[in-house]
């Protein structure tokens, strides 16, 4: 567990990371969602086009 330890910038360094995979998750979640929206929007126009 020592290489976990970065001396007196642990604070930083995980704070980073923390906020990294944050904002990874949250953009992953966004563009899934956009996808979504997206495609269900494609659906109805096509649908109404037959």
């Amino acid at each position: 567990m020592d290489f976990l330890m970065f001396d007196k910038y642990t604070t930083y360094i995980w704070v980073s990371y923390g906020l990294t995979f944050a904002m990874v998750a949250f953009l992953f979640i966004s563009a899934k969602s956009n996808h979504t929206r997206v495609v269900n929007q494609l659906r109805v126009k096509y649908a109404r086009g037959k």
